[in-house]
């Protein structure tokens, strides 16, 4: 009986620990940024800019690939142009990762999006003693397709970001961060967003599946 009470305040507790962890962590001292161009409504509220979930990808012919919410609810993006495939040193970061701290990096779902004419197979060159390994994932655009999406994915960026950079997105398909990915200083806190980013999301579906609905 005394073991049932204790079972019963921790699942009570749960919650607000939860809640607590999350609100003192180190990356909640500084505010996640939303990039983009942002929208203001009549009333003055700002809606923060949200890529499109679509990809037009190639493969013996055009299909539409959606990154859905369910299985990918964040995910990192990444764009191989022609002139990076000797640019290995772009790649950096992730290489230490993958090669010694692949238990880091092992949950973070990452695309790779290439061009039909260059950047795929060249650029999977790059990755490929790591793609059974690490949650890496391929996409071929043709060109149109590929800067367009490009073009979407750092419209409004900082002037100190290239479109060569790492792309963060959260569940809402906000854009909350860039990356050098040369560097493994960057990569750890493209984790550390990414977990971030994660733990706020199980927060919300932790909080939805155990609010108390009362009858109309």
């Amino acid at each position: 009986m005394k073991n049932k009470k204790w079972l019963l305040l921790l699942i009570i507790a749960f919650p607000s620990l939860f809640w607590l962890i999350l609100e003192s962590s180190t990356i909640h001292s500084h505010r996640l940024n939303y990039y983009g161009p942002k929208k203001v409504e009549a009333n003055g509220d700002s809606l923060f800019y949200q890529i499109n979930n679509h990809f037009n990808i190639r493969k013996d012919s055009l299909v539409v690939f959606n990154i859905d919410t369910i299985k990918y609810p964040v995910f990192v993006v990444q764009f191989m142009d022609e002139s990076f495939k000797n640019e290995d040193y772009r790649f950096l970061g992730f290489n230490e990762y993958f090669t010694y701290k692949y238990e880091k990096i092992k949950e973070v779902p990452v695309f790779i999006i290439g061009k039909s004419n260059t950047g795929i197979p060249e650029s999977q060159q790059v990755f490929q003693k790591f793609t059974q390994y690490a949650n890496l994932n391929f996409l071929v655009m043709d060109s149109i397709n590929f800067y367009q999406k490009n073009a979407e994915f750092f419209a409004g960026k900082p002037y100190y970001v290239d479109n060569g950079y790492i792309a963060l997105i959260d569940a809402n398909r906000n854009i909350r961060g860039y990356y050098d990915g040369r560097f493994a200083s960057e990569i750890k806190r493209l984790i550390d967003e990414f977990t971030h980013l994660r733990l706020k999301e199980e927060k919300i579906k932790l909080i939805e599946s155990n609010e108390i609905k009362t009858n109309p």
